[in-house]
């Protein structure tokens, strides 16, 4: 990627290389804030490691609008169809998107595949800047011979200034922050400032194949373990696993021979998709909530997983962080617009978020453990039920996992 400016002379600083970072250089592009005006750290240059570029990640439709904005769709897998139950309970819905009147409820793509995509938006657009800013070259008449470097005095008169953007780091940059520089954390953790909760779950992750194609479809089951979901993935009867239960059970599955993991995902999962295939080597991670109570502080504002990081169930971490780099963006391109400084737009930005947030950490909070409580199974079969049987209800539900509150 091309040379980015110091920190010492940006006025917006982003901390962070992943998807919700990148998109938000995105979305700043498209608010008018040059390359020049962004300072990255680190720039998302260095391969990414094999376990990050296969996770296999569950973008709405909402995050899918917001990311066509800014960049070329990646290979993905439509999802048409989510089919919501209860492990050997009676209580299902299905939630479709031909009810709902759009093209998919959402699509399911590999990290590496999203990240090379923002990736390119970038460089596609850095180009392109440059090439406007650059100054045209006079034609010279036929025969015309320009006159050597050691002919033209070393005046200043001489030398026009470059254009901002393409000057090189100054040598003498001060470490100081300028008076209108912000910076952006869009990756890591969400720090001391903030509430967890940890789950008492794992989640194994891993690829399969099912003996049952069901394109267009994907599972969350609901089992006193956890939840259980399968996504699609672009590649033919292949699906991503997140399979969440105790830590040392979720070990002890990970160590499992393949055909025995596969046997014991489809007694766990049950014959909608026939018999599985393990195809990779099952990853382990430890399931934990936590959400920075204050995203603003000073100059400083947190988005993404620096904002929060929670449980995986619904698929909600990424598609919420997008959401944060996308209404941040709008918020800085409009203070800037009335000449406000930027770092007094952020308590504005912290505001408009802050019923999405609290709102999808409670929903996944709740789904992540209010399904284990076995005396309530009866409940929660009713629940599910009633969604079936009320559309209204269903569609507003749908609607709020695909574009957040702005439905």
């Amino acid at each position: 990627m091309s040379a980015a400016p110091t920190t010492a002379t940006a006025s917006i600083r982003i901390v962070g290389s992943g998807p919700v970072s990148l998109a938000l250089r995105g979305f700043l592009a498209r608010q008018g804030f040059g390359e020049h005006e962004l300072a990255c750290d680190p720039l998302p240059d260095a391969a990414l490691p094999p376990w990050l570029a296969r996770r296999t990640i569950a973008l709405s439709l909402g995050s899918w609008q917001l990311l066509s904005r800014i960049a070329a769709p990646p290979p993905s897998a439509p999802i048409l169809t989510v089919d919501v139950s209860l492990h050997r309970a009676s209580g299902r819905t299905r939630l479709t998107a031909g009810e709902l009147g759009v093209p998919a409820l959402g699509h399911v793509v590999r990290y590496d595949a999203l990240h090379d995509s923002l990736v390119r938006a970038l460089d596609r657009a850095g180009a392109a800047a440059a090439a406007q800013a650059a100054p045209a070259v006079p034609a010279m008449p036929p025969g015309h011979v320009s006159p050597s470097p050691a002919h033209v005095p070393p005046s200043p008169a001489h030398v026009p200034p470059p254009a901002a953007h393409l000057q090189p780091p100054s040598t003498h940059a001060t470490a100081r922050r300028p008076p209108s520089q912000i910076t952006v954390l869009a990756d890591g953790k969400p720090g001391d400032d903030s509430s967890a909760r940890d789950f008492e779950q794992s989640a194994v992750l891993a690829t399969v194949r099912a003996g049952s194609p069901r394109d267009g479809f994907a599972f969350e089951r609901f089992t006193v373990e956890g939840p259980l979901a399968l996504l699609p993935l672009p590649q033919a009867h292949c699906w991503s696993l997140v399979w969440c239960s105790a830590p040392e059970r979720a070990q002890q599955r990970a160590r499992l021979p393949a055909p025995e993991f596969a046997t014991a995902l489809r007694q766990a999962f049950g014959p909608a998709l026939g018999s599985f295939e393990l195809l990779d080597a099952p990853i382990v991670a430890p399931l934990h909530r936590r959400l920075r109570r204050r995203v603003v502080q000073g100059s400083e504002v947190a988005i993404g997983n620096a904002a929060q990081a929670l449980h995986p169930v619904a698929g909600q971490g990424l598609n919420l962080g997008l959401r944060d780099a996308f209404v941040l963006a709008e918020t800085l391109g409009a203070a800037r617009a009335r000449g406000i400084p930027l770092r007094q737009a952020l308590a504005g930005f912290a505001r408009a978020r802050r019923a999405d947030r609290l709102g999808t950490v409670a929903v996944t909070d709740t789904l992540a453990s209010i399904f284990g409580i076995v005396p309530l199974r009866p409940l929660q079969s009713l629940a599910l039920n009633l969604l079936e049987i009320v559309p209204p209800a269903r569609r507003s539900l749908a609607r709020a996992f695909m574009f957040g509150p702005r439905s």
